[in-house]
């Protein structure tokens, strides 16, 4: 469970081609002060987490921008703001997100002494022709250095990446994947490239010099990359930008792969992908089928809709099917 405040692209040295924190972040005061501080901490705490349960695995989050850019002062005090809630017991620990050359080894002291246990790493790409157009100001190198940095020191490392970046292509990011599980990060965001209003991206964009991933596309490379990571036992903890009210606003996303549930999206294709495997030659046709799905996936096997159902039915021409809960175990029988 994670209390996120958003501290409004502070921090960053410059901007990157596709960000507009405004309306991909959350709407808070651009400031934190210690009351709008510990009201926003204990309003969450009492609406969302039962008080025997806190402590344990809740943690206060700094995102949206480069939380080690800001001044060491700035840093230490908004460090001290959330490290009094570590010290009361009423979350676990600390998490800031940050860049890739924007940490070194001075700042590891100071980030153990005040609670933080995770580090959000942006990435984004290990391809330094992809970095370049996108204006990110960092290397593929800045990223292996600072994961090996952080693992020295004990920090749990989040990467994220992106997906559709300008120059990047499937081959790309597929070396981008392959470069995170070597560094074998604790969990991995990944984000479809969209075009946002105000952006460099955006003009680009008006000026056919860019073009955006289309949803299908995104989805394909993103399940590719979900099953490679599910492989090498890293956790994905989100797939797609988080859904603000911001982002709904007409002419706020002008192109790109844009889903308010872009993760489940890509759950719906691979187990879609599985079942069909797993059907493979199997005599179905005019029977009654039944599929074991693990608990608490069959909204995801069935898709949006039914939608995944009726691809089956269509490619298979069961006569029934009957969807039973089966543990860790995915299977079928029929009758």
């Amino acid at each position: 469970m994670i209390i996120p405040f958003f501290i409004q692209n502070r921090g960053c040295p410059h901007r990157c081609i596709f960000c507009n924190q405004q309306l991909s972040g959350d709407r808070g005061p651009a400031d934190w002060t210690d009351a709008s501080f510990h009201e926003k901490t204990m309003t969450f705490l009492a609406s969302r987490v039962p008080e025997a349960k806190r402590t344990k695995g809740v943690q206060i989050a700094f995102y949206g921008g480069n939380f080690t850019g800001l001044a060491a002062a700035e840093q230490d005090r908004l460090l001290g703001l959330a490290h009094r809630y570590v010290e009361q017991g009423a979350v676990e620990s600390v998490r800031i997100s940050t860049r890739p050359d924007a940490l070194h080894t001075q700042d590891m002291e100071r980030l153990a002494a005040f609670g933080v246990k995770t580090v959000e790493l942006g990435a984004q790409s290990f391809l330094n022709d992809v970095l370049e157009a996108s204006q990110r100001g960092h290397t593929g190198k800045d990223v292996d250095y600072t994961v090996a940095l952080l693992k020295d020191y004990g920090f749990e490392v989040i990467l994220h990446l992106m997906v559709g970046l300008p120059r990047d292509n499937r081959s790309g990011f597929g070396e981008s994947v392959g470069r995170t599980i070597a560094l074998h990060p604790d969990g991995v965001r990944i984000h479809p490239t969209l075009v946002l209003a105000d952006t460099r991206l955006a003009e680009e964009f008006r000026r056919g010099r860019y073009r955006p991933l289309a949803l299908g596309e995104a989805v394909e490379l993103c399940k590719e990359a979900w099953r490679s990571f599910q492989k090498a036992e890293i956790p994905i903890i989100r797939l797609g930008l988080q859904a603000t009210e911001m982002l709904t606003i007409p002419g706020a996303v002008l192109g790109g792969p844009y889903h308010s549930a872009f993760g489940s999206l890509v759950a719906e294709a691979l187990w879609l992908e599985r079942t069909m495997a797993l059907l493979d030659g199997a005599d179905v046709q005019d029977k009654r089928l039944t599929i074991y799905v693990p608990a608490g996936q069959e909204s995801a096997f069935r898709g949006n809709r039914n939608g995944n159902i009726q691809r089956l039915q269509r490619q298979f021409r069961f006569a029934a099917l009957e969807i039973k809960p089966g543990n860790e175990v995915f299977n079928y029988s029929i009758s």
